[in-house]
Formats: structure tokens, C-alpha cells, sequence
């Protein structure tokens, strides 16, 4: 055999290995689609958050909305939702979750970034879910979002990087690799 068909040879046989390992990194990567429980550590409950809130210093049958003390006591509770735990095995996998997108940075009708909520309202009502409950999403280009109301599914890298906004906190960075509607 001549050098340039040994050559040849040698870059088809390296050229079919590094397709076949690309295609089986591929189909390593695919999404895996997760529930919101799946995003709180297995001993986490509601309880505990709120056993870390000193409730006996207000008197809440009295507390109107523009009261001080009632602006204390969201500030607390703000403060316990921001801090809840988040399971670090799941720093950057790859996953899928549904959700519904609260916008926060926009361009038209392109947004930017966004937070996922398991819920319709999340985040616009008050106190927002836990931060274990919220993902920030970074999309790649901006995202064309329809209806709040309409659900998404998120698909993409997700990472244990906390984000904080006036709407929530989040426990979790999502970098969206693709948003599809909901079905």
C-alpha cells in the first residue's frame, strides 16, 4: 500500500471513530426530564422553613398591608424562601422541566432571561416560592414567548448558580438550550 492511500485509510477509519463518539456524546447528552420535587433535597419540607421564622413576635390578626411589622415579616419570609436547600447533584446535568416563564428581561416580544415557575402566578403573587422552586433560564438569543398562562418545557444545562431579582430568588441556573410549548 502507497503512503497517500495508507494516509487516506488512516483519516477515514479516525474520521468514522470521531462521528460514532460524537453521535453516542450526543445521545449521552439528552435531556432528562425532571419534576419540580426533584429540584428540593430529600429531607426538605415547608415546616422547616417555617419553623425559621419567629412567628409570636406579630400579632397577624392585626397586620395590615401597609404595617411596618407586616413589611418586617415579608422581608423574614423573603429571606427563609431565598436560602431553602437545593440538591447539588444536579449541577450540571442536563434536564427538561416544565414550568411557566415570568419574564425578566425583554426585548419586543424576545425574552432574555426568565424565571420557570411550577405554577401560574408564581412569583407575581406574593411571597414567591422557595428558591428551590425557581430557575433563572438564560436563553441563547432571546426566546419568543407567548401567553404567561401558556406552560414550557425548558431543555438545557443546569447549574447550581443562585439568582436573586425583585420577583424571587432562584436556586438554580438553567441555560437553555431549547424551549418548546407544553403538550
Amino acid at each position: 500500500m502507497n503512503s497517500t492511500v495508507w494516509k487516506n485509510t488512516l483519516c477515514l477509519a479516525f474520521s468514522t471513530l470521531l462521528l460514532a463518539s460524537v453521535a453516542v456524546t450526543v445521545q449521552a447528552r439528552e435531556a432528562t426530564e425532571i419534576q419540580w420535587d426533584d429540584l428540593m433535597p430529600a429531607n426538605f419540607s415547608y415546616k422547616t422553613l417555617r419553623e425559621q421564622i419567629d412567628f409570636s413576635q406579630y400579632d397577624l390578626s392585626s397586620l395590615s398591608d401597609d404595617d411596618p411589622e407586616a413589611q418586617r415579616l415579608y422581608s423574614d419570609m423573603t429571606q427563609v424562601l431565598a436560602n431553602a436547600p437545593v440538591v447539588d447533584a444536579l449541577g450540571g446535568a442536563n434536564i427538561k422541566l416544565a414550568g411557566f416563564v415570568v419574564p425578566l428581561e425583554m426585548d419586543g416580544d424576545s425574552v432574555y432571561s426568565f424565571l420557570l415557575v411550577p405554577y401560574y402566578g408564581a412569583c407575581i403573587h406574593t411571597p414567591p416560592p422557595p428558591s428551590n422552586q425557581i430557575v433563572f433560564v438564560q436563553t441563547q438569543g432571546g426566546y419568543e414567548m407567548g401567553p404567561m398562562d401558556e406552560p414550557v418545557y425548558v431543555s438545557g444545562t443546569l447549574m447550581i448558580e443562585a439568582q436573586q431579582s425583585e420577583l424571587g430568588s432562584s436556586g438554580y441556573t438553567l441555560y437553555a438550550g431549547r424551549i418548546d410549548p407544553y403538550l
